[in-house]
């Protein structure tokens, strides 16, 4: 990997400042300034598979081994650091690991790639705070064109090298880095990646103004022109939340969704894993921020079959999805068909969901960290693990209830320790036949603490524990030295391009020419003499009912493994649409 020094913080300044300047003083003028920007070339050859998994990796990213001469690192050699690695909190580049599955039972390592850490043409660089317990959720878009993550827009050895200079003081800590524009600090966005089959990376999406001094945690895109943000802000101010936000130009002003949903409508609330299945928004919580509406559950927002284009409040809870209150506390059953962990059978504990999964409308797998915010259960245990949740009625519009907890195999402690794996963060699931293939990733209790990559396979229709009582998670893989598994996904399909009425760019390259294509609005712009030519039309995203369960159909494909530990870095940064 390849770190710029301290003095690129300027540098990166100016570039930041200019191309947020430019995306606000008109469409078409920006646009063309953006084309102008691009690099020459995006790369064509194929990278990632459809069907095998991809991983996001913060820290080194480098299978089988260790970076070397980490920039003011500060790791100390305990957990999974190395002395003068990555350390907890600092800024660590994110790295996407592919492996081709063979079940659940087994992976072999593909190929990785590296997202880029400087600013280059229109793309800002993708950083992660090392040591994150809630970021980098990695998921596809509704398409299944892009796999989508969220980051830090700051290299992360500028910010490692001055972190006060990016509104970080006193903790040096990169989700404490400030967002807000107008500041006597350098602002740092916080940045949608977008990443295609070919492994090119669209980062131009910087959005400044929410996340401040905390985690962005997921992004979703349901139409690939614009895309919904999820993350914590300071806690007693309006930038948490679920956003709304155009993709491909950086953005000072995103559409809140949740808006100022807590402390009687004063301050917003953050949330976590956001996604939109069957036309409907929906986005976990597990949070007491604000007085008077905690919440740790999964709801919706919006109304059903119309996506939110404008504040519509907090999360509604599913029906069932823990207490009335909110509060996600539950009674875990006792005997043989408990719904607990095996850690918590009888007690109350209140839940702790991250990300999500449903199998069909009334089937819907949840991880759980087993350290739940809320308190308001009479025990502190929590219930970390796959929760089966199961609706009584087949269209999903009935109550839900906790089946069972998947555990096995995952070497559960209780979140009253002070290192282990509590529960589970991660997911990315398919339905094949009878049987529900699963992939997770673990939360641990130490921030340092070794990360993990499990899978399982579940029987759709089991409904209880004892049916369940022989299914085990295998490990498939361990984070390398200075590096925490996050998210995971499937690979990107490889779809044909379509022009879009939002910003878009077309690569055709050959051996001797290359012609570059930009929509602007109704028109599309070529580079070489900007002759105009109609674009597309699309409908608005509010119309749209995308189906997420159908871009998570079984596939049957099962990649050839590659025994290769080659390192792919990212191409250059292209438009929102593969040519």
């Amino acid at each position: 990997m390849h770190f710029t020094s301290g003095e690129n913080v300027n540098k990166q300044t100016n570039n930041a400042k200019q191309l947020l300047s430019r995306c606000l003083i008109g469409k078409i003028a920006p646009s063309i300034a953006l084309l102008m920007a691009l690099p020459a070339l995006a790369q064509q050859s194929q990278v990632f598979t459809p069907g095998n998994l991809v991983v996001a990796v913060e820290g080194c990213g480098v299978f089988g081994g260790t970076c070397t001469g980490v920039s003011n690192g500060t790791g100390n050699g305990t957990g999974n650091s190395s002395s003068g690695g990555f350390g907890d909190n600092q800024a660590g580049p994110f790295t996407l690991f592919q492996y081709s599955p063979m079940g659940t039972g087994s992976v072999t390592f593909v190929n990785s790639l590296v997202l880029p850490q400087n600013l280059s043409g229109a793309n800002f660089p993708v950083s992660g705070e090392y040591g994150s317990s809630s970021e980098g959720t990695l998921q596809l878009s509704t398409s299944g064109k892009f796999l989508t993550l969220m980051g830090y827009g700051v290299n992360a050895a500028a910010f490692n090298a001055n972190p006060p200079a990016f509104g970080a003081a006193p903790s040096n800590a990169l989700g404490q880095s400030g967002s807000l524009t107008g500041q006597t600090y350098t602002a740092v966005p916080r940045v949608v990646a977008l990443i295609d089959s070919n492994g090119n990376v669209n980062s131009s999406t910087a959005i400044f103004n929410i996340f401040n001094t905390n985690n962005p945690r997921s992004i979703f895109t349901a139409d690939d022109m614009s895309a919904y943000v999820s993350g914590q802000g300071t806690g007693s101010d309006a930038t948490a939340g679920v956003f709304l936000t155009p993709l491909g130009a950086p953005n000072s002003a995103p559409t809140p969704i949740t808006g100022l949903d807590t402390t009687n409508n004063t301050i917003s609330q953050d949330t976590r894993d956001v996604q939109v299945v069957n036309g409907r928004l929906f986005v976990s919580a597990d949070t007491k921020g604000g007085s008077n509406s905690a919440r740790s559950y999964i709801g919706t927002l919006g109304t059903a079959g119309t996506l939110p284009t404008s504040a519509v409040g907090g999360p509604v809870m599913l029906t069932g999805f823990g207490n009335t209150g909110g509060t996600g506390k539950v009674t875990i059953t006792t005997g043989a068909n408990s719904t607990g962990n095996g850690l918590n059978a009888g007690l109350q504990i209140n839940i702790s969901p991250q990300n999500y999964f449903f199998a069909n409308a009334s089937t819907l797998y949840v991880t759980d960290t087993g350290n739940a915010k809320n308190n308001s259960a009479n025990s502190t245990v929590g219930d970390g693990g796959l929760q089966k949740w199961i609706n009584t009625s087949a269209d999903g519009s009935g109550t839900w209830n906790l089946a069972y907890t998947l555990f096995k195999g995952l070497n559960l402690v209780l979140n009253t320790n002070s290192s282990g794996t509590s529960g589970l963060y991660g997911l990315a699931g398919t339905v094949s036949g009878s049987s529900v293939l699963l992939y997770a990733t673990d939360t641990t209790l130490a921030d340092l603490d070794p990360t993990h990559l499990f899978g399982i396979t579940d029987t759709l229709s089991f409904t209880t524990a004892s049916e369940a009582e022989n299914e085990t998670f295998t490990l498939l893989d361990t984070a390398p030295p200075d590096s925490n598994f996050k998210g995971v996904s499937f690979a990107p399909t490889v779809l044909a391009p379509v022009a879009h009425n939002h910003l878009a760019v077309t690569r055709r390259h050959h051996l001797r020419q290359r012609s570059l294509f930009l929509s602007v609005g109704r028109h599309r712009l070529r580079s070489r003499n900007l002759r105009l030519q109609p674009a597309r039309r699309h409908s608005p995203p509010g119309r749209r009912q995308p189906d997420a369960l159908r871009n998570l159909h079984p596939r049957q494909h099962h990649a050839q493994h590659h025994g290769h530990r080659n390192q792919h870095h990212h191409g250059q940064p292209r438009g929102l649409d593969p040519g």
